[in-house]
């Protein structure tokens, strides 16, 4: 988690880190500051990473998404304004993209 940090503050952002889908959407039932989220799609085999951007989308839709993953997502099933990077982690791509729409 930590390199997702750095890409954040390499971006210009205030990194507001967050080790659980529940923790992340408890930091955004409270913080209204918060305008860009960046998460790893892959969490522990799951689905729960795209679970938690599909949730963001409905809940908060001005929030901007980007995201990443090593496994082939259909664009159907991408959140709307989802910006999806691939692994291995490029640190010019995500600090870019962050920069984009932060």
């Amino acid at each position: 988690m930590f390199a997702l940090v750095e890409f954040v503050e390499d971006a210009g952002c205030e990194a507001v880190e967050a080790t659980s889908v529940v923790e992340a959407i408890q930091i955004l039932e409270t913080r209204a500051d918060i305008r860009t989220v960046f998460t790893d799609l892959d969490m522990r085999g799951s689905t729960v990473g795209m679970q938690l951007a599909l949730t963001i989308r409905d809940r908060w839709p001005p929030i901007e998404l980007v995201l990443v993953s090593s496994q082939p997502w259909d664009a159907s099933q991408m959140p709307d304004r989802g910006i999806l990077l691939g692994k291995p982690f490029d640190r010019r791509r995500i600090v870019a993209a962050i920069q984009k729409v932060a």
